[in-house]
């Protein structure tokens, strides 16, 4: 992003609370989040390829790519309507890579439809052509994914600890997961929490509200192991 490294305009200033004196890490919440996209988008395919005309696993498989799907379209939302505005407001967003951020969620956008319609048709037979034409598009979601994900965290999210306030980050990150019913939650703590250094683990932790935390560790990390062991068993 050719203006990242910019001051904001003094017609626009930066919000920039008085904690930015300690070295903050809002942004790393949205790097583990695009870990499990990264993650999971790239195994879906594999996954899907190997059913075998199973009509049970192939639903099983599809309520996770549904997950998968829905997760990823409130996280372009909340981008597109917390993350993007703001720091163009701010000066440290730049049209073009706005618009080039935008051309890859309509793509991502036209993936997602083609899965909506396919996926129950798969489900109620388990049909092999369509399970092929389901891993093709599986994969090119999870090339066009990653390759966005790649500009986000080295053009976009740099600018966060310096244009963003605490509150207004928070802000962003409940209406990315607004969708999250509350028998999820401990799901996507755990999908946050399985490739996270010790260091990510510790912070992402710490925002954790005590009671949620400790029902994490007595329950819900056991039940994510168990649930993510049965998904990827043909893996």
């Amino acid at each position: 992003m050719s203006l990242l490294g910019r001051s904001a305009p003094a017609k626009t200033p930066a919000t920039t609370p008085p904690e930015r004196a300690a070295r903050r890490c809002l942004a790393s919440d949205m790097v583990l989040v695009h870990r499990v996209f990264r993650r999971e988008l790239h195994l879906l395919p594999t996954l899907v390829g190997r059913v075998a005309a199973d009509v049970g696993r192939a639903a099983t498989l599809a309520a996770h790519c549904r997950e998968l799907t829905t997760a990823l379209r409130h996280h372009h939302v909340a981008e597109q309507e917390l993350l993007w505005p703001r720091l163009a407001e701010r000066g440290v967003l730049d049209g073009a890579l706005r618009q080039r951020l935008g051309a890859w969620h309509r793509e991502h956008a036209a993936l997602l439809s083609e899965l909506d319609g396919l996926l129950p048709l798969w489900v109620d037979t388990a049909d092999p052509d369509l399970q092929a034409v389901l891993v093709d598009i599986m994969t090119e979601l999870d090339h066009a994914v990653a390759a966005h994900l790649d500009v986000a965290e080295t053009q976009v999210l740099p600018a966060v600890d310096e244009h963003f306030s605490t509150a207004e980050w928070l802000a962003l990150g409940l209406r990315a997961a607004g969708w999250i019913p509350l028998h999820r939650m401990a799901w996507m703590l755990g999908a946050m929490l399985e490739d996270a250094t010790p260091a990510e683990r510790a912070n992402l932790l710490g925002k954790v509200p005590a009671p949620a935390r400790l029902l994490y560790r007595m329950v819900g990390q056991e039940q994510y192991v168990r649930e993510m062991r049965l998904l990827r068993d043909a893996a």
